[in-house]
C-alpha cells in the first residue's frame, strides 16, 4: 500500500479528471504511468458515485484545504476541480478509497452528463458616442473620432482613448460603452486608466476630464486601475453610493438584480460615500464594504481573489451558494437558469473555474459528484435533485 499522500492525491487527481474527459494528452501519459507502477487498471464510475453518496461522516473542508496547500504552486497553471461542502466534497480521496479497498480493474470512460456544449464569453461592446451614434466593437480594429478631435482606437479587445491636447472646447462630452451578457471588454480613459467592464456592464465617462473631479457612472461590474492624479480625484458612481481614489486598483459591483453595492479594494487606498446617509468608509488593501439597497452597510476583510479573479480569466468561489456562482454564470455564457426544485439554491460549493472554458466543464463535475442535476435546452439550464 502507497503511504505518500502527494501520490494518493496526484493518483486521484488524474484519475478524476479523466473520467471527465478533461485530462491532456500529457496528464493521460502520466495517469497510464502511475496506474502501471501501482496496479491500477480499472475503476467503476457508479461504484465511486455510490461511495461518495454514502459518506457523511468526512470533513470536506478540510480535504480542500490540504489539497490546496498541495497545489499552491500550481494554481496558475492548474485548474483546481469543484469540491462540494457535503459528503460529495469527498470525492478525490473517494476515488483513491475505492481503488485501495476494491482492487484494480479495467477503466471505464465516463461519457459527459451534458452533451451540449455553452461557450464562454467573448470581446464585444457597444459604444455610444456624445452625438447619440452606436458603434458596435469587437476584436476587429477599428478606429473612431469624437467632434472635439480625441481619437478612440479599438483593438484585440481594448478601447484606447487618445485626448487632442490643442483641444479647446469648454463642453464636456460623454461616451458610453454597454457590454451584453456574454461579453467583455477593456477601456483606457484619456488618463491613462484602465477599465476592465464585465459581463452586462455599463460605464459612461468624459471623452476628456476636464473638472477637478474624474467622474465616471457604472451599472454592473467593473475593475478599475487608476492613473494617479493627486489634483483630481477619481470618482465611481454607483446606483447607491460613491467611490473616491487618487491613484489605486479596485473592484466595484452593482448589478441591480442583487440589491447591493459590493466594492473591493486590492492596492492603493479609497473612500467610499454611502448613498443613503453619506457615511464615509476608507479601505484599505484586502477589504471589501458592501451596501445594501436596505441602507445597511458592512466591511469586513475579504480574499480578494475572489471578488478580481474574473480579470485574470478565473471565477473563484468560497463556500458560495449555487444560485449566487448560477447569477453570474448566467452572464458571462449567456444562459437563462431554471431550477426545478428550490432547495438546491442553497447547495454551497468552493472551488475555481477557468473563465474561457464551456459551463459543461463545472456542470459535469458538479452532476457527477454531487446531489444535482442538469438539463439543458438551448441556452437555458434547468437544474433540479437527482
Amino acid at each position: 500500500m502507497m503511504d505518500d499522500l502527494k501520490i494518493y492525491e496526484r493518483l486521484s487527481d488524474l484519475l478524476y479528471k479523466d473520467l471527465l474527459g478533461m485530462a491532456s494528452k500529457e496528464e493521460k501519459q502520466e495517469l497510464d504511468s502511475l496506474c502501471e507502477e501501482y496496479g491500477v487498471k480499472e475503476m467503476d464510475r457508479d461504484e465511486i458515485v455510490a461511495r461518495l453518496q454514502g459518506t457523511d461522516d468526512f470533513d470536506g473542508r478540510e480535504a480542500y484545504r490540504k489539497f490546496k496547500i498541495l497545489k499552491k504552486n500550481e494554481r496558475k497553471t492548474f485548474r483546481i476541480g469543484w469540491w462540494v461542502s457535503t459528503a460529495a466534497s469527498v470525492v478525490v480521496l473517494c476515488i483513491v478509497g475505492w481503488w485501495l479497498n476494491n482492487g484494480p480493474e479495467q477503466i471505464k470512460k465516463v461519457e459527459p452528463v451534458v452533451a451540449e456544449i455553452i461557450c464562454p464569453g467573448q470581446s464585444c461592446a457597444v459604444i455610444t458616442l456624445a452625438d447619440g451614434k452606436q458603434v458596435s466593437l469587437e476584436e476587429n480594429i477599428q478606429e473612431l473620432k469624437e467632434s472635439d478631435g480625441t481619437i478612440l482606437r479599438s483593438e484585440f479587445g481594448t478601447l484606447v482613448y487618445k485626448a487632442n491636447l490643442h483641444n479647446e472646447t469648454a463642453e464636456v462630452m460623454y461616451n458610453t460603452v454597454t457590454i451584453p451578457r456574454g461579453g467583455e471588454y477593456c477601456l483606457e480613459l484619456a488618463d491613462g486608466t484602465k477599465v476592465w467592464l464585465n459581463a452586462e456592464t455599463e460605464l459612461r465617462f468624459p471623452v476628456n476630464f476636464s473638472d477637478k473631479t474624474r467622474d465616471v457612472y457604472l451599472k454592473g461590474e467593473a475593475y478599475f486601475q487608476v492613473s494617479k492624479d493627486e489634483l483630481h480625484a477619481f470618482q465611481v458612481h454607483t446606483s447607491m453610493g460613491t467611490v473616491a481614489v487618487l491613484g489605486t486598483s479596485f473592484n466595484v459591483r452593482d448589478y441591480a438584480d442583487e440589491q447591493k453595492v459590493v466594492t473591493t479594494l486590492e492596492m492603493g487606498k479609497v473612500m467610499y460615500v454611502s448613498g443613503e446617509n453619506k457615511k464615509e468608509i476608507i479601505l484599505t488593501p484586502g477589504f471589501q464594504v458592501q451596501e445594501e439597497k436596505t441602507g445597511e452597510i458592512k466591511m469586513k476583510k475579504v480574499d480578494v481573489m475572489q471578488y478580481v479573479g474574473w480579470r485574470e480569466g478565473k471565477y473563484v468561489f468560497e463556500n458560495t451558494a449555487l444560485v449566487d456562482i448560477m447569477r453570474t454564470l448566467e452572464r458571462w455564457y449567456d444562459i437563462d437558469v431554471v431550477y426545478v426544485d428550490p432547495v438546491v439554491k442553497d447547495y454551497h460549493f468552493t472551488g475555481d473555474l477557468e473563465r474561457y472554458e464551456s459551463i459543461n466543464v463545472f456542470l459535469n463535475f458538479i452532476e457527477t459528484g454531487g446531489d444535482v442535476k442538469f438539463k439543458m435546452e438551448g441556452k437555458t439550464i434547468i437544474i433540479g435533485k437527482k
